[in-house]
């Protein structure tokens, strides 16, 4: 900026010294507020930019906030369904446990009216008794079948340990087998014999059953060795 003595210089070829000199300082103290009042201008111009942008960022806050009370409802309703699809899912298997039990009881009482039968076409098996037994194991145990069906074959006595099944597979076909030597074990004097009941079982089931010389009754076909 330029100084009081330089503007009063250039003004004394024109004013007396007093003016000048007068002069001289109001142009000084008036660039001085002109200063002053620009820098303040700028400076609330500033300060209303940063206004407008404290403003914009509290709205996207808002925003923000808003956004995330919508996801935590969103959260919560997927949390609801959830509950309520396991729920429901809970119920399903309760269904479908309580229709295995029917189908299974259904194939026992199918088993105690059908088997006899069969077994007397093909046996000539005389049928005193059948239904769910418990029987004596080798091992001490005792274990309840499904049916057990009592007869005599030319006056010679004959049970049948019979295994109900919807769906017969090579592990419950081998499993079932040793249980029956065990039960063979256990009364060495009677003729105790396997029988399959159900609805179906694969080719290698069957292949089973047929080398262990037991009997099974499927939907699919009969197999009953010779008495």
């Amino acid at each position: 900026m330029v100084s009081v003595p330089e503007i009063r210089n250039r003004l004394q070829p024109v004013f007396t010294e007093p003016q000048a000199d007068l002069l001289a300082n109001v142009l000084v103290e008036t660039h001085a507020e002109l200063v002053t009042r620009g820098d303040f201008h700028r400076l609330t111009c500033t300060v209303e930019e940063l206004a407008e942008a404290q403003k914009r960022t509290e709205h996207r806050v808002e925003q923000l906030a808003e956004t995330q009370l919508e996801m935590q409802h969103a959260i919560t309703e997927l949390g609801t369904h959830v509950t309520g699809l396991t729920r429901q899912v809970g119920d399903l298997a309760k269904q479908v446990g309580g229709l295995s039990n029917a189908v299974g009881a259904n194939l026992e009482d199918f088993a105690c009216e059908l088997v006899p039968e069969l077994l007397e076409k093909y046996w000539r098996l005389a049928t005193t008794s059948a239904g769910p037994e418990e029987l004596a194991l080798a091992d001490g145990t005792v274990r309840e079948f499904d049916v057990v069906v009592r007869g005599t074959i030319d006056d010679r006595p004959v049970v049948v340990v019979c295994e109900t099944k919807a769906t017969v597979s090579t592990t419950e076909v081998s499993k079932f087998l040793r249980i029956v030597e065990k039960v063979r074990a256990a009364h060495p004097g009677e003729d105790v014999r396997p029988l399959f009941f159900g609805y179906k079982a694969n080719a290698a089931a069957r292949a089973l059953i047929v080398e262990a010389g037991a009997a099974m009754v499927f939907t699919r076909g009969v197999m009953i060795p010779a008495a």
